[in-house]
């Protein structure tokens, strides 16, 4: 999911150079004093965004929120709107390797001023003073329970265990995020998995290649081969496998792996500074969280947000603090370091198989 905005970049920078002008009309709403101008992801989760956050802000505040959608990676956008003085964004939703590249030469970012957020209270990582992580998401397992009447894998060492736990199996068809599965499966504790012993980890899956059954490509081929029973067990984005599991299919999650978030920031020197800094502070609230969170199966952040989910839905969620406790922090700053030279090691690894 992250990894691929980065390469997508690459493959296409003219087309985000070109896509960093927005329409007028979306310019002229970021120009208004009562109103500031968000980029999101799009997409089917932009309802949720604006039944959470964007709704509820403009009737508590009057300050109008128009959202528009970003290029999958945003950080040549950003980039231009700061150096150009445009500010056609005034909040921008992020991932932490994001922020790494927009610090890295320059800074790009507005200080959020969160000083009164207790940042004991949020998922770690969460809360930084350029940043506010406040969707969680996880690169866990899932099984079909059809598949395994007699017994489920519970861990990756499981997953790698084909005689004990024989099925047709799936894999994300990149470095990220599997990589460290692969370490985890070998005995690699959570917090010493950083950085990534690589050639360990292609030592491992050396063992497992001949019996992977489909290399998935993005998050709806994983929904749909956990759905229609093509694989019996892969690795899986979170909310991809609750997709599979809310369909009727016999999908459950082993949380075993790893998570992540995305979040907001401010483009530095935006004139709306107060009115964006205003929206993201309302996003922290523990409340709004609960309603992104029962229409996206992403965790909040917040960990208070728990009280308003009913327990039932909570369960599903990465960032309950039982599922939270088998899930390491993903190093995003790590991975855009070496996503690259990992990347073309990855497929190399695939073609002389």
């Amino acid at each position: 999911m992250k990894v691929s905005r980065r390469t997508l970049l690459k493959l296409a920078g003219s087309s985000a150079l070109a896509s960093a002008t927005l329409p007028l009309w979306s310019m002229r709403s970021a120009q208004a004093a009562d109103s500031i101008t968000v980029s999101d992801v799009g997409g089917a989760i932009a309802p949720a965004l604006r039944k959470a956050f964007y709704d509820p802000f403009e009737k508590e505040t009057g300050i109008r929120v128009v959202n528009v959608a970003h290029d999958s990676d945003p950080v040549t956008q950003f980039k231009l709107l700061v150096d150009s003085e445009s500010y056609i964004w005034d909040v921008s939703m992020v991932t932490q390797d994001h922020v790494a590249r927009l610090t890295e030469d320059k800074n790009y970012l507005a200080d959020l001023q969160l000083d009164e957020v207790d940042p004991s209270g949020y998922v770690n990582g969460a809360v930084q003073s350029n940043w506010l992580g406040f969707s969680v998401f996880a690169i866990a397992m899932a099984y079909r329970s059809d598949a395994f009447t007699g017994g489920a894998p519970k861990s990756w060492a499981d997953y790698w265990d084909t005689q004990k736990f024989p099925g047709r199996r799936g894999l994300y068809n990149s470095p990220w995020g599997m990589l460290e599965c692969a370490l985890l499966a070998d005995g690699v504790p959570r917090d010493k998995l950083y950085p990534l012993d690589v050639d360990r980890a292609f030592a491992k899956l050396d063992k497992i290649r001949g019996d992977i059954g489909v290399w998935w490509n993005s998050g709806a081929q994983n929904t749909q081969i956990l759905q229609n029973g093509e694989v019996d067990l892969s690795d899986t984005w979170s909310a991809r496998a609750l997709a599979a599991k809310d369909s009727g299919a016999p999908v459950e999650l082993v949380w075993d792996g790893l998570y992540s978030m995305d979040g907001w920031s401010i483009p530095a020197g935006t004139p709306r500074l107060e009115q964006a800094r205003q929206f993201v502070r309302f996003c922290q609230r523990p409340e709004q969280q609960a309603i992104y969170a029962g229409e996206v199966a992403n965790g909040p952040s917040n960990l208070k947000a728990y009280d308003h989910i009913p327990e039932d839905r909570a369960k599903l969620l990465p960032s309950y603090p039982k599922n939270l406790e088998g899930l390491a922090e993903l190093d995003s700053a790590y991975w855009g370091e070496h996503y690259d030279e990992l990347s073309n090691r990855f497929q190399e690894w695939l073609l002389l198989g």
